[in-house]
């Protein structure tokens, strides 16, 4: 099978902005543009694994991922896992493969869309503006250069107060903090298996368990479960796999952190990593697993 992209682009959207994302999707085959819509495959997908045929389209079959982040589309689970598939697309890639669209005045989680990568504003185009431009990706095209002074208006912006959602929920968040940490190591821990060592990742709505083995050996075991201090917190187990083994080596609680526009995690360490005891540190998701998997390294190195 050939590894070449069969679409120009994949259209990503939360469904309370069909229209507008319909709309270009049209103007964009009228430019002869191939996109991949979730729509036109419905009768393509029928009876098949839906989840894992979208992640094949949002990934290595186009080209371009075109998400159209509305205040709706981080808060449900398909165009998050949409979203999530491209991000993996993108780092394989280098970067460059994904063009955000943005809908509405909406604040973006830093973790899934940092400062520094550029989007274009739904409001500044029509369907029609919006394909052109993409046209102009897809092939190449450059724009002429801007005159300065237009350049510098455009970049004066109003300060605007920097304050939490109305909408943040840190138990919505923690059910998305157990899912990725989940996927990151059911991802990660096959990679151990050239070294000689074995493991698994059990992930379910309630818990992520981790195991690596070594001959046989437990020798590293961590469990991830909400609960600990509270309902709305994250607890970290290490080795209860042994008998009598219990207690928490870790927890963490969900923020809001208004200067980076997005969800993090507080988390207090005890001994989870390689930090003193008690010390608490505030982290996105993707440094969390980070630290974690670079302690788990560290520990099974020993054995």
């Amino acid at each position: 099978m050939s590894n070449e992209p069969i679409y120009d682009l994949a259209f990503s959207f939360a469904g309370e902005h069909r229209d507008y994302v319909e709309a270009t999707k049209l103007q964009c085959e009228q430019l002869g543009l191939k996109v991949f819509y979730d729509k036109d495959l419905n009768n393509e997908w029928w009876g098949n694994n839906y989840i894992r045929e979208q992640r094949t389209g949002y990934g290595r079959q186009t080209r371009y991922f075109v998400p159209f982040i509305s205040v709706e589309y981080f808060e449900k689970p398909i165009p998050r896992d949409e979203f999530e598939a491209a991000m993996w697309t993108d780092v394989e890639r280098g970067g460059g493969y994904i063009l955000p669209v943005v809908i509405g005045d909406v604040q973006i989680p830093e973790d899934r869309l940092p400062r520094h990568r550029h989007y274009l504003k739904a409001e500044d185009y029509s369907p029609a503006q919006l394909a052109q431009e993409m046209k102009r990706k897809v092939s190449g095209e450059t724009h002429p250069p801007k005159d300065v002074a237009d350049v510098v208006a455009g970049a004066m912006t109003l300060r605007m107060p920097k304050v939490v959602p109305q909408n943040f929920s840190k138990y919505q968040e923690l059910e998305v903090v157990l899912q990725y940490l989940g996927q990151q190591f059911q991802k990660a821990i096959p990679r151990l298996h050239s070294a000689g060592f074995a493991g698994t990742a059990r992930v379910s709505a309630e818990r992520v368990a981790v195991r690596v083995e070594k001959s046989g050996s437990t020798v590293y075991a961590l469990d991830i479960y909400p609960g600990g201090l509270s309902d709305g917190t994250l607890a970290f187990s290490l080795d209860q796999h042994r008998l009598g083994g219990s207690g928490m080596h870790a927890f963490a609680t969900p923020v809001y952190d208004r200067e980076a526009g997005g969800p993090r995690l507080e988390l207090t360490n005890f001994s989870l990593l390689d930090m003193s005891g008690g010390v608490s540190r505030t982290m996105t998701k993707d440094e969390l697993f980070t630290a974690i998997w670079d302690r788990l390294i560290e520990q099974i190195e020993r054995r």
